[in-house]
């Protein structure tokens, strides 16, 4: 139990890190355009070139990969101290938190830049979906598509 409550923690701080740095990158690029910036996230998204949309991917994967590691090893680190017995490597708490956390599985930024493109050109007007919601609803799991995406923030 209490290792299930670690994990949900380690994921939550996770998508806040997640979060914290794409509100950095928006409110940059709201001061960079004056006071009266875009209303919504595809208003910020659309406009961008092809590389800053990657870019901005790639940093998210970096920082959310980068976390999660970090997350783990502190994970386990604490568990291991109230562990009496040793466990085979697959089931240490840093193996089994790193496990439980969502993956990224295209190894390509523009798979991911470009569903992010497509979800605000088909659905510009939905300002709950800035791109960090997308980019974790997009990790596997959940793995939904921008559809899917659409659905669960509208209902």
């Amino acid at each position: 139990m209490r290792e299930r409550r670690i994990t949900t923690s380690l994921l939550l701080v996770v998508a806040l890190i997640s979060v914290s740095s794409a509100l950095v990158v928006i409110a940059t690029s709201r001061m960079a355009r004056g006071g009266n910036g875009p209303r919504g996230p595809a208003d910020l998204w659309l406009p961008l070139s092809s590389e800053a949309r990657e870019a901005y991917v790639w940093g998210y994967l970096h920082g959310f990969d980068r976390g999660k590691r970090e997350g783990c090893v502190f994970y386990g680190e604490k568990m291991e101290t109230y562990m009496h017995e040793p466990v085979p490597l697959e089931k240490s708490p840093r193996v089994v938190c790193l496990d439980a956390l969502p993956r990224y599985p295209e190894s390509n930024v523009r798979v991911y830049a470009d569903a992010i493109t497509n979800y605000y050109t088909k659905y510009p007007s939905d300002a709950r979906a800035g791109p960090p919601i997308i980019m974790m609803d997009l990790a596997s799991p959940p793995g939904l598509t921008i559809d899917q995406i659409h659905e669960k923030l509208t209902r």
